[in-house]
């Protein structure tokens, strides 16, 4: 019998993404086309050669912001809905800081991620405070926070921050602000990418190694337990939406600086990939290396699924069944779970 819990960590997500892809190939099969043949383009237009790999990476690398944000919530019992509008606001600072400040000291690439991640601290912030002080849960705070910041957009984008023309977009920002590229192909991946690298190793050594991660671990498990322990719960609770905002805020960041709108914000730039680093967390399993791979996961399934498009008649929409289904069944892990322990220990006797 499998009771190892590591392992079946592991196996759950595994298993839940094979069952998913199963389950679709049903559907191609049902909608007269060749699920071999839909399959061979979705991965090979994610991975067979350096350009759709770094198209792939590119698309992961806000993915893998936004996961590692939603699982520093999670890990603080908290569910931070809120990375979309974090995101936003640290675009929308960067933006402004790389387009219309001329100081060489401040319009830079090193002081714009770390202002325009503290912009999205602050804006998580907001939802801790009425958490600590008032009791706001803090879901409904961050999913109205997310209506401000989409306002507070299209404002800044139409009105202060608009650049000349009939587009409402930004101006690019300046080339020292710009995070230099990581390949030389036509895809704009860039340093970014070894950024959320490194945000993963940090993320992983502040739960697993130091006192803040403990503290943070253990008010999610049982604030009272931890008060009583003599932790500050609601500073931990603040402190926690806040740097889980800093993460989805690099993510913004990368959007802008990167070159994925021709260094400039536009609308839409933040896509919705502040709502989906809720998924990559859940498949990840609330674990930095298992928010990395769900990130790339997905990332090789939107982007494959394009190619999958063009060379089937299978619509691209069908990555998104796909992601349903696997989310669904991450959520029915018990389910998978005692599959597991009755394989295992019928295979045993």
């Amino acid at each position: 019998m499998i009771r190892n819990k590591n392992i079946l960590n592991v196996l759950v997500p595994i298993i839940a993404v094979l069952l998913a892809l199963l389950i679709g190939a049903g559907i191609i099969f049902y909608m007269g086309e060749n699920p071999v043949k839909a399959y061979y383009y979705l991965f090979s237009g994610a991975f067979d050669g350096l350009t759709p790999i770094a198209r792939t990476l590119l698309e992961a690398t806000p993915l893998i912001f936004t996961g590692l944000a939603v699982l520093v919530a999670f890990k603080g019992g908290m569910f931070n809905i809120g990375a979309q509008g974090q995101m936003m606001m640290a675009g929308l600072t960067a933006a402004a800081i790389g387009g219309f400040v001329t100081n060489v000291f401040i319009n830079n690439v090193f002081v714009i991620l770390i202002v325009g991640g503290f912009a999205g601290f602050l804006w998580a912030s907001i939802a801790g405070w009425l958490k600590a002080k008032l009791g706001v849960h803090e879901v409904i705070s961050t999913i109205m926070l997310n209506y401000i910041a989409v306002s507070f957009e299209q404002y800044c984008l139409n009105y202060p921050l608009k650049a000349p023309g009939i587009n409402p977009q930004t101006p690019a920002v300046t080339e020292a602000a710009r995070l230099g590229k990581l390949l030389d192909v036509r895809v704009p991946l860039n340093y970014g990418f070894i950024l959320a690298l490194v945000a993963v190793f940090l993320v992983w050594f502040i739960l697993e190694k130091t006192v803040l991660g403990y503290h943070i671990k253990a008010v999610g498990y049982n604030p009272s337990a931890a008060e009583n322990n003599g932790i500050n719960v609601k500073f931990i609770i603040l402190l926690t939406l806040g740097i889980s905002g800093f993460l989805a805020g690099l993510g913004g960041i990368e959007r802008v600086l990167g070159g994925v709108g021709q260094y400039a914000y536009k609308t839409g730039l933040t896509a919705t990939y502040g709502f989906d680093g809720i998924a990559v967390a859940l498949l990840g399993k609330n674990t930095p290396i298992g928010a990395l791979l769900a990130a790339i996961l997905f990332a090789a399934l939107r982007v494959g699924g394009r190619a999958m498009q063009f060379n089937t008649n299978v619509p691209s929409q069908m990555v998104i069944m796909i992601q349903a289904i696997i989310i669904l069944l991450i959520a029915a892990e018990n389910m998978i779970r005692t599959w597991l322990e009755k394989g295992s220990k019928g295979g045993a006797e």
